[in-house]
C-alpha cells in the first residue's frame, strides 16, 4: 500500500468518527478517557480541563496512545486506528485561534458553550471557563482491518502532522 493510499484511508476514518479513547500513564497509574477530537492534518485537537486526571498525567508524561474504532459484533469485522504520540496544551494566540476554529467547524454546537455558557447553567459555565485546548500529535498511526486478515495492520509514520516514509505492515 502506498503512503497516499494509507493516508487517504486514515483521514477518511478520522473524519468518520468523533471520539477517541486517549490513554496515558504516570508511574504505575494507567488511565484512559474518551474525548471528542477535531483533525488538523493528522494532528488531533481536543478540549479538556487541566484539572482532570489525564491532563495531569500529560503534564508529567506527554507520551500517549489513542484508539478510534466502531462498535463491531464479530472479530472479523474489526477496523480501527491505533495511534501513538504526544499530548501538549495548545499555546499562543495564533495556534489557539486556529485550533478553536478547526474544532468549531467540526462541532458547531460547542460555540454555545463559549458564547453564552450561563444559558447552560452555572455548573456548566464554571467547567467551560476552565477547559483548555490540547494537541495529540501522532508519531505513528496503525490501521487495523480484520476484514482483510486477522490482525492485519498498516503503519504510517507521522511527523508534525504529516505522513512520512513508506507504510509498513506491523
Amino acid at each position: 500500500m502506498t503512503r497516499d493510499e494509507l493516508e487517504t484511508i486514515i483521514t477518511s476514518y478520522l473524519d468518520s468518527f468523533t471520539t477517541m479513547t486517549l490513554a496515558c500513564s504516570v508511574g504505575d497509574e494507567p488511565w484512559a478517557a474518551a474525548v471528542y477530537y477535531a483533525r488538523q492534518d493528522l494532528d488531533l485537537i481536543f478540549f479538556s480541563s487541566p484539572a482532570c486526571r489525564h491532563s495531569k498525567a500529560f503534564a508529567e508524561n506527554r507520551r500517549a496512545a489513542a484508539a478510534i474504532h466502531g462498535d463491531y459484533r464479530g472479530w472479523k469485522e474489526i477496523k480501527g486506528l491505533q495511534l501513538e504520540g504526544t499530548v501538549k496544551p495548545i499555546k499562543g494566540v495564533v495556534a489557539v485561534t486556529r485550533a478553536f476554529a478547526c474544532y468549531l467547524k467540526r462541532y458547531p454546537f460547542v460555540s454555545e458553550f463559549f458564547s453564552d455558557p450561563l444559558s447552560l447553567g452555572t455548573g456548566v459555565a464554571r467547567k467551560v471557563a476552565k477547559v483548555q485546548l490540547y494537541l495529540f500529535r501522532p508519531e505513528a498511526i496503525l490501521y487495523v482491518n480484520n476484514e482483510e486478515a486477522f490482525g492485519k495492520r498498516w503503519k504510517l509514520e507521522v511527523k508534525k502532522g504529516h505522513a512520512v516514509g513508506i507504510p509498513t505492515q506491523a
